[in-house]
């Protein structure tokens, strides 16, 4: 019968290797040479903005201190204690491949994008976005960003447009008509191919957040977009950083 390494001694074994591999990982990252132990390795990863220290900080510390632990009771200075549970060594494995590895926020973003030229008709561009159901669009001109059109925008426009009946014209109108109405706040950041998406998640929540996260080759606004995520994407994100 094969017994899974998480219920025998080894699992303390594959615990230490796991932190091991974090702590070697963040030390080559951030030059830390004469830095040793998870816990200062750790420290001074985070002091340095690294995303994916940040983003799970109190996790990471909570494996620092059982780290302590276990090795303290296999080196026979401390109190024994039990094996890891299975579900710890999951979380530590889960850890370890965000730090070596972090997940690429770009996987969750739509390839599907749509985007806008300030020169283009205002009516089967909102017609668009109703059907797609978009709160905004990034708008290019000869490949260069040049804003967001949003419906708040757009709403903002059109309340300075409406006639005493209440009445709006939509159809001589252009999309560049409208970015002036866009507020300081709705704005986008651009971001590479490969950001993870633990520093999209801190973007999003942050105290001045952007209205989106556009994605490109190298993160520059001349590059096209290959993808975009907004504040409704934040629960798929979430779950999908969990440990």
């Amino acid at each position: 019968m094969t017994t899974h390494p998480a219920t025998t001694p080894d699992a303390a074994a594959a615990l230490l290797g796991l932190c091991a591999g974090i702590e070697r990982t963040l030390r080559d990252r951030h030059r830390l040479a004469r830095v040793h132990g998870l816990r200062d390795v750790l420290h001074e990863a985070h002091s340095a903005g690294d995303p994916s220290v940040v983003f799970y900080r109190e996790s990471l510390l909570g494996l620092a201190e059982l780290h302590g632990v276990v090795l303290r009771s296999r080196d026979g200075g401390g109190t024994p204690v039990a094996p890891p549970l299975p579900e710890t060594l999951a979380r530590a494995e889960r850890l370890a491949q965000e730090i070596a590895r972090p997940t690429p926020a770009l996987r969750f973003a739509s390839s599907a994008l749509s985007r806008a030229s300030s020169s283009e008709a205002l009516g089967p561009r909102l017609v668009e976005m109703r059907r797609r159901d978009f709160s905004q669009v990034p708008v290019y001109d000869a490949g260069v960003f040049a804003g967001l059109l949003t419906t708040n925008a757009v709403a903002r426009w059109l309340a300075g447009q409406l006639d005493d009946r209440g009445d709006a014209i939509v159809e001589d109108v252009h999309v560049r008509d409208v970015l002036p109405y866009v507020e300081e706040h709705e704005v986008a950041r651009f971001a590479s191919r490969h950001t993870a998406a633990c520093e999209v998640v801190a973007l999003l929540l942050g105290e001045r957040p952007p209205l989106a996260v556009v994605f490109t080759e190298s993160g520059r606004e001349t590059e096209p977009p290959l993808g975009l995520l907004v504040g409704a994407d934040l629960p798929e994100l979430l779950a999908a950083l969990a440990v």
